[in-house]
């Protein structure tokens, strides 16, 4: 199994400001229950050791990570990559989130950052109601909650950008930090599944970003997040459609090998696709979340959104260096995603030399820029009336 890279930051054992994890090696060949019923012994004993020390999290949602024995326990290989073992892609469907949380993930997620950093010129939409929400002022700390924050690059970004204030990264599983993060930045391993009415009034700002696929309940996550923000806060979403779009952005319909039309790209994320929508309706929610915003009614002063369409890879004509390389980015993108998405097709049960066939001829056809294809995403955001205080 690949561990961390070389040149990684690594905190000290005594540093519970922040995570890294430490990957282990594991027989992927192993029949799937005997994996299963380690972890969950190691679990038990893991959650046995927490006790005794003291450093039980102050809450039964957040597991606080402090060691590579924790690191065991929450990390396990299966076809070949790193899993957070709350999202076994092999077993257990209401396991909703099903990429793995390797260093090559979270790679992918550092350009994922970056391609969207780049879409909207910054780290965020709503920049006038965000910095406003984030000002310093007497009396309490301005703080930050990211949750789903992956590679941790958004956390660390804000916490530089804003190093008056508090960001807390909350994630499945630790991050593989590439730096160290700044003072202000701390990181917690929690499922958002299991509720957050534990930070309730606690944050500025709530970012959830391409998450929708590990969220059971987005409609009652959103009431939640409600909760948790304190007046004034503004809560931030994007979601990347997990379909593709034509030169017309039109929606692809799935179109089978030796049928008129084909595209290895379209047949192998239709395939991505089917395959996570057995895992939950996560999936589908992304459309959802502005309509669900106007849903809760007048609790909200103001909401918006945009949906932009990138090109994958740079096909257009006449486009500037800076959109040319966003179509770049959004080609590499995809390219990592469905290589990351191959042990979840592997355990939806298509076979191995499918899947590497369509890989193979989806990472062709983005390269030679064969299909003029484009990528949705939709940017969200909402303000709490009031003024924190």
């Amino acid at each position: 199994m690949q561990g961390p890279d070389d040149d990684a930051w690594s905190p000290r054992p005594s540093d519970v400001s922040s995570y890294h994890s430490s990957s282990h090696a594991s027989d992927a060949d192993d029949e799937l229950d005997d994996i299963m019923s380690r972890a969950e012994t190691a679990e038990q004993e893991g959650s046995a050791k927490a006790a005794e020390s003291g450093r039980n999290s102050p809450s039964l949602s957040v597991y606080s990570y402090h060691s590579s024995v924790d690191g065991g326990v929450m990390l396990r290989e299966i076809h070949g990559r790193t899993f957070n073992n709350t999202s076994d892609p092999e077993r257990m469907r209401e396991k909703h989130y099903m990429l793995p949380a390797d260093v090559a993930e979270h790679s992918r997620l550092d350009l994922q950052h970056e391609l969207l950093k780049k879409k909207r010129g910054g780290l965020f939409y709503a920049p006038q109601a965000v910095r406003k929400a984030l000002a310093p002022r007497e009396g309490s700390q301005p703080s930050i909650l990211d949750v789903g924050s992956g590679s941790g690059s958004w956390v660390i970004e804000m916490g530089r950008q804003f190093p008056h204030a508090e960001v807390v990264g909350l994630d499945l599983a630790p991050a593989n930090l590439s730096s160290e993060p700044p003072p202000n930045c701390r990181f917690e391993c929690d499922d958002a599944n299991l509720g957050l009415l534990h930070y309730k009034g606690s944050f500025d700002v709530v970012n959830a970003s391409c998450i929708t696929t590990g969220i059971t309940n987005y409609r009652n996550f959103m009431d939640e997040v409600f909760e948790i923000l304190r007046p004034g806060g503004v809560f931030l979403t994007v979601a990347g459609d997990m379909q593709v779009h034509d030169e017309n952005h039109n929606t692809l319909p799935l179109i089978n090998e030796g049928e008129p039309g084909f595209t290895y790209t379209s047949r192998l994320i239709h395939a991505i696709l089917e395959a996570m929508r057995t895992r939950g309706p996560g999936i589908d929610s992304y459309p959802k979340i502005y309509g669900w915003l106007q849903d809760q009614g007048n609790i909200w002063e103001s909401i918006g959104q945009k949906i932009l369409y990138i090109p994958l890879g740079p096909w257009e004509d006449d486009m500037s260096a800076k959109d040319k390389n966003i179509a770049e980015l959004m080609a590499q993108d995809i390219t990592r995603l469905t290589q990351s998405a191959r042990p979840l097709l592997l355990s939806y049960g298509w076979f191995d030399e499918t899947v590497d066939r369509w890989l193979a001829g989806a990472h062709e056809e983005i390269k030679i820029l064969k299909n003029k294809y484009y990528m949705r995403w939709y940017f969200t955001w909402a303000i709490k009336p009031g003024q924190a205080t």
